[in-house]
């Protein structure tokens, strides 16, 4: 308790000094919660202390961070803007609370954007951060081990593992759990210290473990694709090829399934049989409901977290969520956002040099991400990579493809559409470019 209180006052003075060590205790604490664990914590806000400390951090430091130009910029704002607007229209006494919520997500954008500029930022936050869910796993396994009756770490109704307080639900639990295994993935792959990999390789085994525990299909699935996408996207040669290698270890994988638990081979077994699942029939119900929703009001939308009071169940898809709140210009605005985050990672996987070249207007445009930026002086310069990308940066690199890839196919079964990861996974996208700027970094 007494640690709890220091933490969150530590970070808020931390944020202000150094807005990276802030965030990793922002990071660090939307994780662990101890509000969840000691709900008295509550009466100091710790999540509002923690956002006014990053907000105040980065207004002292503004000279240290990115100066990068993104054109998500823009198309966040404008989803925030349609928010607004069809909160006004449709639920006027909910639009400054909602309003408050989503700028609160998309400043996970902002900060990861503008604060993670080196590799050593990345590695030293999703250290960070794995070592925090670890500690959860084990923190669950520990209770079932203790209490395997009553645990609170298991669901009654299902027997499925979950978290507690806001991960008190076995498919939240198990995507949290393989949240950053692409990043120990990279650990054991560009790392030659023995103990770096002793530890990954040990983290790794209690993740999956507990992510057998929970039994979420949807997680079981990632976790595979995870691997053979991670693979994939390391080797060299053309498509083809990379394909069939990929195809080789998914091979693999589906036979070592056949030795999985006996429970964990039945939930798998129902997706080849989702026309019979109950749950699967209840979400695409869900689904056609929120095209409903559009054809009512196909310009506001219903607004922004009014779902519930339009359809009994949640929308059970992040995309659907959004295109019956925001409407169809704010799911527009939210794939095109998507689209500009996977351009972000074409220097990485492209053999070409970069090359910047300069307008006769005097501004600065880059072929790929299309930035500008006021020149000194209005003659024509041609600036080209010096140098090829290192292996250890492309690393940290597909780590990040890979758990942004998987989080849009989580999402697509979620209801995340305003979550702060979603925008958390956005911002490291757009982070990829200032990691381009320092790719020859030691």
């Amino acid at each position: 308790m007494i640690f709890a209180y220091l933490f969150y006052f530590g970070s808020f003075a931390i944020s202000i000094i150094n807005p990276f060590w802030g965030l990793v205790g922002l990071i660090f604490s939307v994780l662990i919660r101890f509000q969840d664990r000691f709900p008295e914590i509550e009466s100091i806000k710790p999540f509002s202390l923690l956002f006014l400390g990053m907000v105040i951090g980065c207004i002292v430091n503004r000279d240290k961070l990115s100066q990068h130009h993104w054109k998500q910029d823009k198309l966040l704002i404008g989803m925030l803007l349609m928010s607004i607007f069809g909160l006004l229209i449709m639920s006027p006494r909910d639009v400054v609370y909602e309003t408050w919520v989503f700028i609160s997500s998309l400043a996970f954008y902002y900060f990861a954007s503008r604060i993670l500029q080196e590799r050593k930022q990345f590695v030293i936050l999703f250290a960070v951060m794995s070592a925090c869910i670890v500690y959860m796993g084990y923190e669950a396994i520990q209770d079932i081990m203790l209490h395997p009756k009553d645990s609170i770490f298991i669901d009654p109704r299902n027997g499925r593992w979950q978290g507690m307080g806001y991960y008190a639900n076995a498919n939240e639990f198990g995507q949290l759990m393989i949240s950053t295994l692409p990043f120990l993935f990279a650990a054991l792959l560009m790392k030659n210290n023995i103990i770096i990999k002793i530890i990954a390789i040990g983290f790794i085994a209690l993740l999956v473990y507990v992510v057998g525990g929970t039994e979420s299909r949807t997680v079981m699935v990632l976790l595979g694709m995870m691997v053979v996408l991670t693979l994939i996207l390391r080797r060299s040669g053309n498509v083809v090829k990379k394909l069939i290698q990929g195809s080789f270890v998914g091979i693999i994988l589906f036979t070592a399934l056949s030795f999985a638990p006996g429970p964990i081979q039945e939930r798998l077994g129902t997706l080849t049989n989702v026309g019979d699942d109950s749950s699967f029939q209840g979400r695409t119900r869900s689904w056609g409901h929120g095209f409903d929703m559009v054809s009512w009001y196909p310009i506001t939308g219903v607004g922004k977290n009014q779902w519930m009071n339009y359809h009994g169940l949640m929308p059970h898809n992040s995309y659907v969520q959004i295109m019956a709140e925001l409407g169809p210009i704010g799911i527009v605005l939210f794939l095109s956002i998507i689209r500009l985050s996977f351009l972000e990672f074409r220097p990485f996987f492209t053999d070409t040099n970069i090359q910047i070249e300069s307008q006769s207007n005097g501004e600065q445009t880059h072929p790929i991400w299309g930035k500008q930026e006021q020149l000194e002086n209005k003659e024509e310069v041609s600036i080209t990579a010096p140098k090829p990308i290192d292996m250890e940066t492309k690393t940290v690199v597909i780590a990040v493809v890979v758990v942004f890839i998987a989080w849009l196919i989580y999402i697509f079964v979620g209801n995340q559409g305003y979550s702060v990861w979603t925008y958390f996974y956005i911002g490291l996208c757009a982070a990829v470019r200032n990691l381009y700027d320092n790719k020859n970094e030691p």
